[in-house]
């Protein structure tokens, strides 16, 4: 695989690209600036999350469960294994060499050539052993065993914090619940008190920049191929509008820029390159008709690589290429995801 950059806008409205769980869940945002954020984490997510669609065994880092029972109450219950249990609930067998372990999880796990990890295989084995003393008796039992095995990949792909291009508004949204949270049978005051309340945070409008890089050197050690970099793209594409939930139904891909370099050199910084312009106040923005995008400090440095660069690949939906595409380099080659 070539080296890549990408730049990813993608929007929604009153949802909660997402939740800051020392905050309630509620939407991240910088305290300085008021520009929301989306960790790396959540974009990854929501690729592993696409290619699951499709064949949920290509993804290892997700929740596995198995079923317990418990023989003398006649109960069963579920459990979320460790990371040491999921490799041998996948069927990899952890008697192997560490060379035959790093090429199953590499050929059969995309998000592992994609994203990397520190995956620990099995525990420290100890055994016990009769020794022999210098004089040939026999000694007291010896401790022996290896150390805990694991295996460490750096991935090629990697995800800058995502922030949106303008400060944005926060909504709240107060409710009551279907249920109570707990019932009195006889007290009539307490049980108009034990109905549920809700309050939850929504953003009124976002627009994100995503900036992301593929290393080829990394992704000789991993495997990762042209053919990865293309599905994990589609999967970013795609998933971000397919992730049909209360939170987060609304989102969707605006543009991507797929940037290719013949060598190691890259342009960087590509997200922090473009601008937003409003008549309205950033606040006020509502949907994507409100503003444009400013591509000319991006077409400035991406001039600046012309010659270390191989094609310059966009993809864009109607609405934001019907209101952008006076801005886009006259290079740019308009491809499908």
């Amino acid at each position: 695989m070539k080296k890549k950059e990408i730049l990813f806008l993608w929007d929604g409205e009153n949802f909660n690209p997402n939740g800051d769980m020392l905050r309630e869940n509620a939407p991240r945002i910088d305290d300085e600036t008021n520009i929301a954020e989306v960790t790396d984490v959540r974009i990854k997510r929501t690729i592993r999350d696409e290619i699951m669609k499709k064949d949920e065994r290509r993804i290892f880092i997700k929740e596995y469960k198995k079923t317990l029972r418990d023989e003398k109450n006649n109960t069963t219950k579920d459990v979320v294994l460790d990371c040491k249990q999921a490799i041998k609930e996948v069927g990899i067998d952890v008697n192997k060499s560490k060379g035959e372990i790093v090429n199953e999880i590499l050929s059969r796990f995309i998000d592992i050539r994609a994203f990397g990890g520190v995956l620990p295989i099995s525990e420290k084995q100890k055994s016990k052993k009769k020794g022999k003393d210098d004089d040939g008796s026999l000694a007291d039992e010896k401790e022996s065993g290896a150390n805990v095995t694991s295996v460490t990949f750096t991935g090629p792909v990697q995800f800058r914090m995502s922030k949106s291009l303008h400060r944005v508004q926060l909504k709240q949204i107060k409710g009551t619940g279907a249920f109570a949270s707990s019932y009195s049978e006889t007290d009539v005051k307490l049980q108009k008190e034990q109905a549920t309340f809700r309050e939850e945070d929504f953003l009124s409008y976002a627009m994100f920049a995503t900036y992301g890089i593929f290393d080829n050197n990394n992704a000789k050690n991993t495997n990762f191929s042209e053919d990865d970099a293309r599905e994990i793209l589609s999967a970013l594409w795609n998933g971000t509008k397919n992730l049909i939930t209360r939170s987060k139904m609304g989102q969707t891909p605006r543009f991507m820029l797929i940037i290719t370099y013949k060598d190691d050199t890259f342009a960087g910084d590509l997200n922090n390159s473009i601008s937003l312009k409003s008549a309205k106040s950033d606040e006020a923005i509502r949907n994507i008709n409100d503003y444009t995008i400013d591509f000319s400090n991006l077409n400035a440095k991406l001039q600046r690589y012309a010659q270390n660069i191989e094609k310059i690949e966009y993809v864009s939906d109607f609405d934001f290429e019907k209101n952008n595409k006076a801005g886009f380099g006259e290079s740019w080659q308009k491809i499908g995801l």
